[in-house]
């Protein structure tokens, strides 16, 4: 899977959230806490080893993805996976090396926005606070290969619900979140 996503930061969360509402479906609340592993060798290898494991209502899912940003837009390879149980996972992973790095914790809200007649439900807006980091907006659209064609359209449509979300693209932000962490001095990296 192919995810294509843009953030950005929101100075007026009212706003945007009544932007989002007059073209968007909402569906409802999300909470999402993250936690960032490295695995074996990652001094070795900074970014090409690392892991997710997400925890969302009581469900967690492990996802590594092969990450690029373009303009402000990430394109990433991303696969994942569900694990029944997040303390086994953990005792394993800690088994084989690997180290957590950060957690990061966000919520908000939700929607799903149309894109052509033939996929009605291309995109997901979400509206988050970040803890530690402020407001921001995420539009994402998955894929399911990297067609060019295909990406310069999803592209195309994430700027445009980032403009009728009222949110400037000189509010884009292209730091991954961990280099937002990191410069603010949330995260140690040593």
């Amino acid at each position: 899977m192919i995810e294509v996503e843009l953030k950005a930061h929101v100075r007026d969360r009212a706003a945007v959230l009544s932007a989002v509402s007059s073209f968007a479906q909402a569906e409802g609340e999300t909470d999402k806490s993250d936690e960032y592993w490295h695995g074996p060798d990652w001094r070795l290898h900074r970014g090409a080893k690392g892991f997710r494991v997400r925890t969302e209502r009581d469900a967690s899912v492990v996802t590594f993805k092969t990450k690029r940003s373009e303009g402000g837009i990430e394109i990433n390879r991303e696969r994942e996976f569900s694990i029944s149980d997040a303390e086994a996972f953990t005792e394993f992973v800690e088994r084989l090396g690997c180290e957590p790095f950060y957690q990061k914790h966000k919520h908000g809200r939700k929607f799903r926005a149309g894109g052509s007649a033939s996929d009605p439900d291309t995109a997901t807006i979400e509206i988050l606070e970040v803890v530690g980091l402020g407001d921001f907006i995420e539009i994402e659209i998955l894929l399911p290969n990297e067609d060019p064609a295909a990406l310069a359209l999803a592209q195309g449509e994430i700027r445009s619900l980032l403009a009728r979300s009222g949110v400037s693209e000189e509010d884009i932000e292209s730091r991954f979140y961990s280099e937002l962490l990191i410069a603010s001095g949330l995260v140690k990296t040593n």
